[in-house]
This record gives structure tokens, sequence and C-alpha cells, in this order.
């Protein structure tokens, strides 16, 4: 199941983007789902099994998060996992 992370601004996200890219770890930047539409509106899509190597990545970038959910489709619930 794919995994998707949030960010508080667009900054983050696009910020994200680059960072996971640089580091070559398959993402992709989608519109949050709108049952999490109280973030900024951008969120990554990744695999789950590139949850460790994404925060890493992350840390490293010095980007915080606002969650990270399974992800099953634009319209399915979401399932908060960190």
């Amino acid at each position: 199941m794919d995994r998707i992370i949030l960010f508080t601004s667009y900054y983050f996200a696009t910020k994200a983007e680059k960072v996971l890219e640089e580091a070559a770890i398959s993402s992709r930047l989608i519109a949050t789902p709108p049952a999490l539409d109280e973030a900024c509106g951008l969120c990554i899509l990744f695999g789950h099994q590139d949850l460790e190597k994404v925060l890493d990545a992350l840390l490293l970038g010095k980007i915080s998060h606002s969650g990270i959910y399974e992800y099953q489709g634009p319209k399915a619930p979401v399932k908060k996992i960190k």
C-alpha cells in the first residue's frame, strides 16, 4: 500500500519533492485527498517500502511534515500512520 506525506506549506512540499528526487527515491507530488483538506493542498506519494528512506531524506533536508498516511486513491478513506 502506498503512503502520502503531508506538509504545512507549498514551500515544504515542493522542497521535499526536490530532496527526494536528488536522493533517487521514487515519489510524486499530488493534490492532497479531500479527506485531508486541512493541509496545504499538496502532498508526496511514495511506496510504503521507502518510508524510512523518505524520512531520512527529509531529516537531512531539514523539512518537517504534518503526517504520514496510508493511501489507496484520492477518494478512499485515509489512515494516519505517523
